[in-house]
């Protein structure tokens, strides 16, 4: 069979998305050609949201062909629509004539380029991203915006979903079932269990190494230490059960936060909360390894892959309601809680019933690993050869 050849247009490389464009370019019925707007995230970069530097220690680049395109645009600070403007990549389109393009995202120029110039040479185009309804504001900008999204979904050839609620979300833009195939937000399953089984006979040592209790289960909540994420929202439940249940709090990541929750909690005399700053992806699966329950707070969070990562260690997994994630990941009582946004008390129930029990918890970390099978690369490799056996002209067969 000859591979279809397809584009895929993303706007940098990612830490959770290199290892399945890898996947996508070893299958044989694939040939993969990606397009970076931005080589941030393969480089040193300052993030303003952890207000460090990073630069991620997992190779980003390897494994598939890739170009960094040339950004023309005069306005390339901050995150906004004209952050990027690469008109090569309409001349890429028009010369290389693909099986398929893929766009993640829709919110520079640079896409919207894309999206025309696959229109214009007949290219078929696949659009995924992060996208849900829960908590868009209604402004008059959001109903403009909205409008032009309408428009271009109603005209593209498929929807790559990356669960339950950004598949809502393609449908209530108009676009119908059969266009929609299922493309899970993923991150490394093979490599994290994989670190889950090397580890857990190290947990003492590792509680001993990070000076945590030996004993006393941990709440880890991992993310940027920004409003957004509701921080404070998971130190005031910890701390209304900190004096019932012997525990400690763990918050795994940097950003502007986090004084005041370090300020917060030596008020409160909470001895064991911690914060360790940023930590790269070789080490994040220590903590993992470490912890008891996870827990994602957020006020907006389309996904979370968090909680797919705490999941692949067999941990429970707590989320609030504007937690995109917990719409497929969450099986309430099963493998987690899903709790009202903002409500502490709420949050802190649920947490006291995670900690007071640890047969429980083991009950519900071996639901979370078995469900998270389901939320791999190789299920978006199906959902990539799916969507394209159904857009993609039909392919010759050779010898």
């Amino acid at each position: 069979m000859t591979p279809y050849r397809v584009a895929y247009l993303v706007s940098h490389p990612i830490q959770y998305q290199a290892p399945m464009l890898r996947r996508l370019a070893a299958h044989p019925d694939l040939a993969l050609q990606v397009y970076f707007m931005d080589d941030q995230g393969a480089r040193l970069y300052r993030d303003l949201e952890f207000g460090v530097p990073i630069q991620w220690d997992v190779p980003l680049l390897d494994g598939y062909a890739w170009r960094v395109l040339r950004n023309r645009s005069p306005w390339s600070a901050g995150d906004h629509a004209l952050r990027f403007i690469h008109p090569e990549i309409v001349r890429a389109l028009r010369r290389e004539r693909f099986d398929a393009l893929i766009v993640h995202g829709y919110a520079h120029v640079t896409e919207w380029l894309a999206f025309a110039a696959a229109r214009l040479v007949g290219t078929p185009l696949l659009i995924r991203g992060e996208s849900i309804l829960l908590g868009r504001p209604a402004t008059w900008s959001a109903r403009v915006k909205r409008g032009a999204r309408t428009a271009l979904l109603r005209r593209v050839q498929g929807a790559l979903a990356i669960g339950r609620l950004n598949r809502e979300f393609y449908r209530a833009h108009g676009v119908p079932d059969d266009r929609i195939f299922f493309t899970p937000y993923a991150v490394d399953n093979d490599r994290f269990t994989a670190e889950a089984d090397r580890l857990r006979p190290r947990r003492d040592e590792l509680r001993a190494e990070f000076e945590w209790p030996r004993e006393a289960p941990v709440i880890l909540a991992v993310g940027k230490l920004i409003p957004r994420k509701r921080p404070h929202d998971v130190l005031e439940a910890y701390a209304s059960l900190a004096g019932e249940i012997p525990s400690a709090l763990v918050f795994l990541g940097e950003g502007g936060e986090r004084a005041g929750i370090e300020a917060a909690a030596a008020r409160r005399g909470l001895r064991h909360v911690y914060v360790t700053g940023f930590v790269n992806q070789a080490e994040i699966a220590r903590y993992y390894a470490a912890a008891d329950v996870v827990v994602l707070a957020s006020s907006h969070e389309p996904w979370g892959l968090t909680l797919n990562e705490g999941m692949c260690f067999g941990l429970p997994v707590v989320a609030s309601t504007m937690v995109g994630a917990a719409a497929d990941l969450v099986r309430p009582e099963e493998n987690g809680f899903v709790y009202p946004v903002g409500d502490v008390p709420a949050l802190a129930a649920v947490l006291r019933t995670v900690l007071a029990d640890p047969d429980r918890r083991a009950r519900m970390g071996a639901r979370s690993r078995s469900l998270i099978a389901g939320y791999s690369y190789d299920a978006d490799v199906r959902g990539v050869l799916e969507a394209l056996r159904a857009v993609a002209a039909p392919r010759a067969y050779g010898g």
